[in-house]
């Protein structure tokens, strides 16, 4: 194996292992945001997107393989969605902070770009209802949660970094 092929699997590893986590510190935040998020924001999340985005996002990655599947089951894809790109964004991160790019810097960079292009971008486009059919708070539950994964991301680099595990 090449030390260019050494570094990027390192990358992808760390990346990866970072991002399953800094997944489960997001989820704990926005757990908490909609436990105070209004009763009208969360009833119209309800009416206009039942089940959640989780759901949602399962259903539609079935039907794009031409399968129907129960909420259950598109509630357990969505999950596994959920995590995919969480270690995207890490691993995204992981390769900015190799570059140079400070671990805060990069973890907060990646987080804000994933909220604006895949949860108002591509989500809105192509899975949930547009963005403006949302109440406001919504849409801060999802600021919320993913400067909260950038966040965990780049203290977990900060740290990797520390330790000799992430170099630039």
């Amino acid at each position: 194996m090449t030390k260019q092929s050494s570094d990027t699997l390192r990358v992808i590893g760390i990346g990866a292992a970072i991002g399953y986590c800094a997944s489960r510190v997001m989820d704990i935040a926005t757990d908490w945001y909609s436990e105070h998020q209004s009763e009208a924001s969360r009833q119209r999340e309800e009416e206009i997107a039942s089940g959640g985005t989780l759901v949602l996002a399962g259903r539609w990655l079935a039907g794009m393989l031409g399968r129907d599947v129960t909420d259950e089951e598109a509630e357990r894809i969505g999950w596994v969605i959920h995590r995919v790109l969480a270690v995207t964004y890490a691993t995204v991160a992981t390769a900015l902070t190799r570059a140079g790019v400070s671990p805060m810097r990069a973890g907060i960079a990646t987080g804000a770009t994933a909220f604006v292009l895949v949860d108002e971008g591509f989500m809105s486009a192509f899975v949930t209802p547009p963005p403006w059919a949302y109440h406001v708070e919504s849409h801060v539950r999802g600021v919320v949660g993913h400067l909260t994964l950038g966040g965990a991301v780049g203290a977990m680099l900060t740290v990797a970094r520390r330790l000799g595990a992430v170099r630039a």
